[in-house]
């Protein structure tokens, strides 16, 4: 029977794309983007059978199992989940419930909480089916992707098939924001950000951009919350590149020691909180985790300046080269293994096959860069797990490669330059607005002095 709901979603969801304006996007077609959304229901449904056989059901259906039992009594006991969220004393009922643990336990994986009661109050709707509730999750994927793709596609020069394969089908990137897990909520919210900081950019800032930054801000907060503390120090660098358009490699250096600064002498001086001790029982917790693709003879940094500096170049091996070819056991690490191995190529072709001149580059890239690559780091120190850093690193992976992308000389196979974007030789791509083309290479012309994301 559940098989029957999903056709119908399917169908409204075909029909909602068919119909709705939303879904009006330069260079794609309504039936490309349908086609998009079968492949990440298709990719969501083989996620659950890999972590059937091959995880024993792993947290995906642990999340499953939780919030079919929140979503099968928070209306029966609207009481005791709205006074257990709220931190009040409340009586538990005498039946089956979801049973809080203590504070201190649940914000520190307020995610994995958050994501069951969203999906709990989505049980009407999914019934406790792990099919169903991959189509709400290939709803969210979807958008996540769209959006940016309508951002890169204005801001990054490339083929459109290039621009496609790396929004649409990069294979981790695909395969961890596809299933039931906190990946694709982490991919939407990143999404919303970025392409609202880029109206910004282009002082197309409305009303309707606040609201979707606060919420963005607040939905990668109560996911990963530990990621807007990666935000905050680039935003706070790409605001002032806005206003000083010069100088940004020292701006954002600038801004990122300041930062790290004010920070640690709160936390010392003011809350007594010990970051650095944190981060070093963290990646205790993670090595102390069991599982197939542990990294071994990997032992904690001491809780210290000089410790954390100390594991930055394992970090940089572990986050850019795991899991090694001689290290995988099976499919699924090898095929991890290949795609870090092409992103490596893509860094040596952009040295060896870099464009002699680039454009002035647009004023969110560096804030990208700069995000992407602090996260990458913070997960190589922390996580000492091949499989867990894979999908960690696989939203970051997704976006450095498509900044890659952009220094690599395409031309030297097959494609050249037009008008600021790239074409195939029989410019069977990319047959875009004249208008917009104009007032994008007029808005190109009209910044100078940038950094170059090549240097």
């Amino acid at each position: 029977m559940h098989y029957l709901i999903l056709a119908s979603y399917i169908l409204l969801l075909g029909w909602w794309i068919k119909s709705s304006s939303l879904f009006s996007i330069e260079g794609l077609s309504r039936k490309f983007i349908f086609f998009v959304f079968i492949s990440k229901v298709l990719t969501g449904i083989t996620y659950g059978l890999i972590h059937t056989y091959y995880f024993s059901g792993g947290d995906t259906f642990l999340y499953l199992k939780e919030s079919t039992l929140i979503g099968e009594t928070i209306f029966v006991y609207p009481q005791y989940y709205l006074y257990s969220l709220l931190g009040w004393a409340t009586e538990l009922p005498n039946s089956t419930v979801f049973i809080y643990p203590d504070a201190s336990i649940f914000w520190k994986d307020l995610g994995s909480y958050v994501l069951v009661h969203w999906h709990g109050l989505l049980h009407p709707f999914t019934q406790g089916h792990y099919h169903l509730t991959i189509f709400f999750i290939a709803v969210v994927g979807l958008m996540a992707s769209l959006n940016f793709y309508k951002l890169f596609n204005q801001i990054l020069a490339l083929p459109p098939f290039v621009l496609i394969i790396c929004c649409f089908f990069l294979p981790s990137l695909t395969f961890w924001t596809a299933g039931f897990h906190k990946d694709v909520y982490v991919y939407y919210a990143l999404s919303l950000l970025f392409l609202s900081f880029y109206e910004l950019e282009q002082k197309k800032l409305s009303m309707n951009s606040c609201f979707k930054i606060i919420g963005s801000l607040l939905l990668l907060g109560l996911i990963r919350h530990y990621l807007i503390l990666l935000i905050i120090p680039a935003s706070i660098a790409y605001l002032i590149s806005l206003k000083k358009q010069r100088h940004i490699i020292l701006t954002y250096s600038a801004v990122y020691v300041v930062f790290a600064a004010i920070f640690f002498a709160f936390s010392y001086l003011v809350i007594d909180v010990d970051i650095l001790q944190i981060l070093a029982n963290k990646q205790a917790d993670f090595i102390a985790e069991t599982g197939g693709s542990a990294i071994r003879d990997i032992a904690t940094f001491p809780p210290s300046f000089i410790g954390v500096i100390g594991a930055i170049p394992m970090a940089v091996v572990n986050v850019l080269a795991r899991p090694f070819l001689w290290e995988c056991k099976d499919a699924l690490q090898m095929m991890a293994s290949i795609e870090i191995l092409c992103f490596l190529i893509l860094v040596l072709l952009s040295f060896f096959i870099k464009k002699q001149t680039l454009s002035s580059p647009k004023l969110l890239l560096p804030f990208l860069l700069s995000f992407s690559l602090s996260n990458l780091l913070l997960i190589g120190i922390l996580v000492v797990n091949s499989g867990t850093i894979v999908r960690y690193r696989s939203i970051a992976l997704g976006l450095l490669t498509l900044l890659i992308m952009r220094i690599i000389d395409l031309r030297k196979i097959g494609l050249h330059t037009d008008k600021g974007r790239l074409y195939s030789k029989d410019n069977s791509f990319g047959q875009g607005n004249t208008k917009n083309k104009k007032k994008q290479s007029s808005s190109s012309r009209s910044r100078k002095n940038f950094v170059s994301l090549s240097s």
